[in-house]
C-alpha cells in the first residue's frame, strides 16, 4: 500500500545547488536535479508518493500542531537550521515561544 506524504523544502536549498537530496520518512533518499520542477516524487525504497511544498527562502522550521492542538516544529528539508532531532526540548520551546510572541506583536 502506497502512502501520500508531504514535505517542506527550503527554496534556498533548491536554488543554491544543482543537486538536492530529499529524505523520505522510511530512510530512503531521492536526488532531485536542477531545474527543480517536480510537485511530487515517488520514494524508490517504500514507493510512497511525496508531495513537495517549497517554502520561500530558508525559514528553518514550520510551525504545525499535534492532534491535541499543541504547537510543534516541523522540519524544512534543505534548511541550514539545526535539525529538529538535534534540538533540546528547551531549544524547541524557545523557538515556539518566539513565534507566539511574534504573533501577538501589533502590526
Amino acid at each position: 500500500m502506497n502512502h501520500t506524504l508531504y514535505t517542506f523544502i527550503a527554496e534556498d536549498a533548491i536554488t543554491d545547488t544543482k543537486l538536492f537530496t530529499l529524505k523520505c520518512n522510511c530512510g530512503g533518499t531521492i536526488t532531485i536535479m536542477s531545474p527543480f520542477q517536480e510537485k511530487q516524487i515517488i520514494c524508490p525504497q517504500c514507493e510512497s508518493i511525496i508531495k513537495l511544498l517549497v517554502v520561500s527562502g530558508d525559514p528553518g522550521y514550520i510551525i504545525g500542531a499535534e492532534e491535541n492542538g499543541k504547537p510543534k516544529l516541523l522540519p524544512v528539508q534543505g534548511s541550514k537550521a539545526c535539525p529538529i532531532e538535534l534540538l533540546t526540548e528547551q531549544e524547541k520551546s524557545d523557538i515556539l515561544n518566539k513565534v507566539k510572541r511574534k504573533i501577538k506583536e501589533p502590526k
